[in-house]
């Protein structure tokens, strides 16, 4: 192997767990034009089934799922895959949306965004976890003088 040279890791789980189709569609074509692969899952049985099989995931979660699972949602997320980060997703016209990013941030949560999201924001949240990692030790060489 070539020192220095980036070699592909497998890459962190990416899976979306929300419940508003708008908010899904929109993740998944931001995520697509920029070749990632996202799984999206229906319930948050079938994500922690799925979760307890990862070494490491970001998941993203809408206000609307948690609304109706509740918020030990995050901990169970967290009990099957301890190394994941949960980004919430709000939109204010959320009537709890104030209370449901509190909560979150409280339960430690990785990042709460609300919409409208700027394609950034989204890809801020996953290029560190998706991002080949450097193989082999880098070394530094000195010039004599």
């Amino acid at each position: 192997m070539i020192r220095g040279r980036m070699t592909p890791v497998s890459s962190s789980a990416l899976l979306l767990l929300v419940a508003d189709s708008q908010f899904r569609e929109s993740l998944v074509d931001s995520l697509e034009a920029h070749e990632y692969t996202p799984l999206v899952l229906g319930n948050p049985g079938e994500a922690l089934q799925t979760l307890k099989e990862q070494e490491q995931a970001t998941v993203f979660v809408d206000c609307q799922t948690v609304s109706n699972y509740g918020a030990g949602l995050y901990a169970k997320i967290k009990v099957a895959c301890p190394r994941c980060r949960i980004v919430l997703l709000c939109d204010k016209a959320h009537h709890e949306h104030r209370d449901l990013v509190k909560e979150a941030m409280d339960m430690g949560v990785y990042a709460c965004l609300l919409a409208p999201f700027a394609e950034w924001e989204i890809l801020a949240m996953v290029r560190h976890t998706q991002a080949p990692r450097p193989g082999g030790r880098r070394t530094r060489t000195r010039e004599k003088s």
